[in-house]
């Protein structure tokens, strides 16, 4: 197998991302192109020596969809550009506006290049019904006519709305992280205050808010923060507040995982299930598989998909989303050492990906 691969992504290379990239790169040629989202760490340096072009063709603010259609079609010209001189055999897009640009980007000109789509989180008009909401799917079940095959970081993505748009070969390649691609694990810190842990895209204000007004100027607790998102400016807020919140601002995952993880006695990876946010409920982050892989125990809410897991595992509890007694209680007296040890009795194939990216490769050279 050796195909061109092309990533044409609406935001920079996350892990996941990078993971695929630097994967498919050992027996491929691999084109990355990308718009930039200031909220997001800039990866490149993690896998731009294994490409042959890795480029940002303009930048995106996040919330604003009609200004980012504005930027999109503004960029049109540089995408052409590209696929003027290279072709490629497979398209790798993560949702259907960068499928959207290809095609226009296209339209005049024949192309052989095999689509596929990745899904890792439901967008609020797979489950809403605004106007807006029913125009999106309809525009949703044109583009998907253009899919050769499908990929969801959640099997519950499939089985609860993409299954109504695409009935061809689909496969699921869960968030897990690479066993080359993650630090080795350092001895656990013992702390003299319980130290929770919020790591990644800070994407869930209310349970935040939540855990901040349990724990504020509670010396028992401190709680440690890692990442930008949308809620940054609540996180700085409480953190320039209290003496016991602290932020620490964006990490690089590859090089600061396992002393972010080795910190921690509790992760708190909670999602905000009172929105009405569908995705919220069946979700399955990267968080979770690290935290098995390190060992930290998990506290998330009830009623998802990922606090099913966590109890089939046993590495951590579940609370109503934000309940402060519910929290509290937990907090005193969850059982760290034995969950810990849940963790070191899980077959590695629950939280390391490594076979399933030979699949994964054997799914996408299916196509040429």
């Amino acid at each position: 197998m050796h195909d061109n691969l092309f990533f044409l992504l609406s935001h920079q290379p996350n892990p996941r991302f990078v993971k695929q990239i630097k994967y498919l790169s050992k027996n491929n040629e691999v084109d990355v192109v990308y718009y930039f989202r200031d909220y997001m760490k800039d990866l490149s340096s993690e896998y731009d020596t294994v490409c042959n072009l890795n480029e940002s063709i303009g930048s995106l603010s996040n919330g604003n969809y009609l200004k980012r259609i504005g930027k999109y079609i503004n960029s049109i010209q540089k995408l052409k550009d590209i696929l003027k001189t290279n072709q490629y055999d497979v398209l790798i897009v993560n949702n259907i506006d960068t499928l959207a640009l290809f095609k226009l980007s296209t339209l005049f000109k024949k192309t052989d290049t095999k689509i596929v789509i990745e899904i890792s989180d439901l967008r609020s008009h797979t489950y809403t019904d605004s106007l807006k909401s029913k125009t999106m799917r309809v525009v949703e079940k044109f583009i998907f006519r253009f899919v050769d095959k499908l990929v969801v970081t959640s099997p519950k993505f499939y089985d609860m709305y993409y299954n109504r748009l695409f009935h061809g070969k689909y496969f699921v390649l869960e968030n897990k992280p690479l066993s080359n691609m993650i630090p080795p694990k350092l001895e656990k810190v013992k702390n003299d205050k319980t130290i929770i842990g919020i790591v990644g895209l800070l994407l869930q204000g209310k349970p935040y808010q939540s855990l901040f007004e349990t724990i504020k100027d509670d010396d028992r607790f401190e709680v440690h923060i890692y990442g930008k998102g949308t809620y940054q400016d609540l996180v700085e807020e409480y953190a320039d507040k209290y003496k016991n919140i602290k932020y620490f601002g964006e990490y690089n995952f590859f090089k600061d995982s396992a002393k972010i993880y080795a910190s921690l006695d509790i992760l708190y990876m909670p999602y905000d299930t009172t929105n009405g946010s569908l995705n919220n409920k069946i979700a399955l982050p990267n968080k979770l598989y690290e935290a098995m892989y390190f060992g930290v125990p998990i506290i998330t809410s009830s009623g998802t998909y990922l606090g099913e897991l966590i109890e089939q595992y046993c590495i951590g509890e579940t609370i109503k989303c934000c309940d402060s007694k519910e929290l509290l209680n937990i907090l005193n007296n969850i059982d760290s050492k034995k969950i810990i040890d849940s963790c070191s009795k899980l077959d590695s194939s629950k939280y390391l990906a490594d076979d399933d990216y030979k699949q994964f490769e054997e799914f996408i050279s299916e196509l040429s």
